[in-house]
């Protein structure tokens, strides 16, 4: 998302990533499919580099995500688990369920209430970009096909995955075009990665679109 000088980052954070509510009840019944239903969030941090090289080894099935590596884009950050918001969208006014997004503009957002990583169904992670200071997601839009994307979770297992078409651009917060998208995503997608993007709108502190990149398992 994109920050105006001296705009409230709590304000614009609250605005971020709208979906309509009939949008996002469809995303998790199609999506979610797969995966067994609620499961319980694991908390911690990830190991250290030293830790994590010796125990690293391929994820079997679903995990938890707390770390997100995309080599292209120079992102290693970390993922927490956020649930489903209900809240106004700013740009009709009515009250929408949306996704949970970071509190940190350098951190990314796994939600929590759909699919998790490597179950089989979509997994959504979320994260900030077109901050002052620079946010995670700044170079989202320049992922292409094939560039490599790892998820890891506490105990050091890794997912491997890789982006499978070019970002999709120009997702108007005021439609169902994020659902829509998502709902509607390319054969052997299980991951999408999910920012702000398009012009700033001053007047309701949100940028105007949203800006999706897709991922499926490596090789």
């Amino acid at each position: 998302m994109r920050f105006p000088p001296r705009t409230d980052q709590l304000r614009v954070a609250g605005a971020f990533l709208v979906v309509l509510a009939a949008g996002l009840a469809l995303l998790f019944v199609v999506a979610a499919r797969p995966d067994p239903g609620p499961q319980p969030i694991a908390a911690g941090a990830r190991p250290a580099a030293g830790a994590a090289q010796a125990t690293e080894a391929a994820a079997v099935g679903a995990l938890v995500p707390v770390q997100l590596t995309i080599p292209a884009i120079r992102v290693d950050a970390p993922v927490e688990a956020r649930g489903t918001v209900r809240y106004k969208n700013p740009f009709t006014g009515a009250m929408v369920d949306g996704y949970g997004v970071p509190k940190s503009m350098h951190k990314t957002a796994w939600w929590s209430d759909g699919p998790k990583p490597g179950s089989g169904g979509m997994a959504v992670i979320l994260g900030h970009q077109g901050a002052a200071g620079g946010a995670v997601f700044d170079g989202l839009h320049r992922l292409r096909p094939g560039d490599e994307v790892d998820l890891r979770d506490n105990g050091g297992a890794v997912l491997r995955l890789q982006v499978l078409g070019a970002p999709v651009t120009g997702l108007d917060k005021a439609t169902s075009a994020l659902a829509d998208t998502l709902t509607g995503h390319p054969a052997g997608a299980v991951l999408a990665l999910v920012t702000c993007g398009g012009k700033f709108d001053a007047d309701v502190g949100a940028s105007k679109d949203n800006t999706v990149v897709f991922a499926g398992p490596a090789g």
